[in-house]
């Protein structure tokens, strides 16, 4: 079956979810030891940001995603961020990544955020399919990204 969990309720999950952040997204950036130290904080913050939210089957991780604010540097007037959509590469094309970004989404939804922001290079098919509208585009060392966003609370 079918669950997630953030790693506040799983601290242990943290290692994994911090695992997969740094080979996914930040390995060029930080080393594996420092992403994992911010996935551990982020497990006993004991506030709504930084979020990390674990899909589970039977216990077993199948991928994560993050609420946080200033994922992109430069961008901070933009805020809050879905960050660090992954799934697990086994586990890939079986709709786990919009489970994901829903539970994000609803999470958000509960703290009274009215607007989420995201930024991806490979994925906009799949986040305007979820609902998700460009903003605006940018291009950083070589790669085209665009920004995204998403009303959660009619304003």
């Amino acid at each position: 079956m079918l669950h997630i969990v953030s790693t506040a309720e799983r601290p242990d999950l943290a290692t994994i979810s911090g695992t997969w952040r740094w080979e996914a997204f930040l390995n060029d950036e930080a080393s594996l030891a420092e992403v994992l130290s911010l996935d551990r904080n982020a497990a006993t913050c004991g506030q709504p940001m930084p979020a990390v939210l674990v899909l589970l089957k039977d216990d077993q991780p199948l991928g994560m995603s993050t609420l946080c604010r200033d994922d992109l540097p430069g961008r901070e007037d933009l805020n809050p961020w879905l960050a660090g959509v992954y799934v697990d590469p086994p586990h890939r094309g079986q709709g786990h990544a919009p489970l994901l970004v829903k539970a994000i989404e609803d999470r958000a939804r509960e703290a009274g955020i009215e607007r989420l922001y995201l930024y991806t290079s490979a994925a906009e098919g799949l986040y305007r399919k979820l609902g998700w509208s460009r903003l605006e585009a940018f291009e950083r060392d070589g790669e085209a990204y665009v920004i995204m966003q998403k009303q959660l609370i009619a304003g």
